[in-house]
Order: structure tokens, then C-alpha cells, then sequence
């Protein structure tokens, strides 16, 4: 179990445009990935309600930023990195329950000059992933990676379907994977939870016709229109040729 004292290492990993179904649904209603794990906790409700940098801090223990970085991430990923950096800093009573080493790495992020926000962030990762920082940071880390490597899944996925003629079996898919994380699909709108429903149970030769239906009602705004947008989007990168 996680010490009370750690913070709640919940996430908000977007999944871009792979909108259409859930993972659209999803990013709109701000879901994070790890809310769906046994291992997250709420944070405690003994301090006044936070401000911006204050929940920036708290996403995955402070972690979430940091957590998403490979070793050749762009620029602009090592700058959100240490913008959460700062943050996590700048909001001492959280800063003040992290192990000693993460506050150190994390501080070393804060004031890291551009060139390095990359590298510097990416070893917090891997430290944390190898109990550098102790078991439940750990624990939360491996956690965090595994939704991360399951949404990247999705992802791609739902681009395949959407470029594709027979998009059944890869949204089914999808859809499965969706249901079995109950807390996610309660956020889903009602008639997609059905649509999706119907689709996982449906039989090899109906598959097609029921993603079909998911696509278009997603396109013609069936499910909202955050959805209507993302599945938009998705749609226009399907259709525009690989380079």
C-alpha cells in the first residue's frame, strides 16, 4: 500500500487524436489513466483547494511529466517537463514528502538549461522505474508506464480503423479494452457505452457495420461535440497520405 504521505499519482495522459471512441471520450472528460488502477489515492483534503501549479504539481505524485519522456523526446517535451518541475517546487508541501533523491533530480530539472530538460527529466523516469527512488514511487511509476503503453495501444488501433475499410475487429478490440476498466467507460456518454457494448458482443460477420456506425456517429457529433472534434481530426489525418 502507498504511505498517505506520498501523493496521488494520477495522470493525464493525452491520447491526441485517437479520439474517436473512449480515448476521445476520455481526454474530453479529463480522465487520467491511472484513475482506473488500484494503486491510485485521492489526495488529502486537509489543505485548501490547490491552485493551477498546485494540481500541475500533484499529476502522478509530481511524476506525470516526467514519466512520459524518452530518451530522444523533442524539446518541447523536456520544457513541460520542467515547467512541472517548477511546479512541483514551487509547492513545497508536496515537494517536502518526496524522497530526498527526487527532490534533488527534480530542483537539478527546475534550473537544467534547455539543452539538458530532456536528458534530465528522462533519468528521473528511469529511476524511478528501477526503485531509485524507492518501492512506492516504483510501484506508482510501473503503474503509469503500463497505461501509457495500453493508451498507445488504442491509439494506434483507432488510427488503423479509421483508415481502414474494415475497421470491425480493431475497434472490437478497443472497445474491449475499454469495458474492462469500468471507472474510464462510466465517462463515456451513454449511447456510446452502449454502441460500445454492442460492438464487443457483436457477432465476426456484423463487426463492420457496427464500428461503422460508432465512426459516423462520432463524425456527425452522436456522442458530443468534444468527441465530434477529436473524431474529426482523426478522420482528416486518416485521410491524408503518409509522407
Amino acid at each position: 500500500m502507498v504511505k498517505p504521505s506520498i501523493p496521488s499519482m494520477k495522470t493525464r495522459i493525452g491520447v491526441g487524436a485517437a479520439a474517436l471512441l473512449a480515448a476521445g471520450a476520455m481526454a474530453a472528460a479529463g480522465v487520467g489513466a491511472a484513475s482506473a488502477s488500484p494503486t491510485a489515492t485521492p489526495t488529502s483534503t486537509a489543505s485548501p483547494a490547490p491552485s493551477s501549479g498546485a494540481k500541475a504539481a500533484r499529476g502522478a505524485g509530481g511524476l506525470e511529466a516526467f514519466l512520459r519522456l524518452k530518451a530522444d523526446s523533442p524539446q518541447a517535451a523536456g520544457d513541460r517537463a520542467a515547467k512541472a518541475a517548477t511546479a512541483l517546487v514551487n509547492h513545497p508541501q508536496l515537494f517536502a514528502k518526496l524522497p530526498a533523491g527526487l527532490q534533488a533530480d527534480v530542483t537539478t530539472l527546475k534550473d537544467a538549461a534547455a539543452a539538458d530538460r530532456v536528458k534530465d527529466a528522462y533519468k528521473i523516469k528511469t529511476t524511478a522505474l528501477s526503485g531509485g527512488y524507492g518501492a512506492d514511487i516504483q510501484k506508482r511509476a510501473e503503474s503509469l508506464e503500463k497505461a501509457a503503453t495500453g493508451l498507445a495501444g488504442m491509439r494506434q488501433e483507432l488510427r488503423t480503423a479509421f483508415s481502414s475499410g474494415n475497421p470491425g475487429a480493431g475497434l472490437q478490440k478497443v472497445a474491449g479494452q475499454l469495458i474492462g476498466h469500468p471507472k474510464l467507460f462510466a465517462k463515456l456518454p451513454a449511447n456510446l457505452q452502449t454502441d460500445l457494448t454492442a460492438l464487443k458482443n457483436a457477432a465476426p460477420a456484423d463487426l463492420d457495420a457496427q464500428a461503422n456506425k460508432i465512426k459516423d456517429t462520432a463524425v456527425n457529433g452522436g456522442y458530443g461535440a468534444k468527441v465530434q472534434k477529436m473524431a474529426e481530426a482523426l478522420a482528416k489525418k486518416a485521410a491524408t497520405p503518409s509522407t
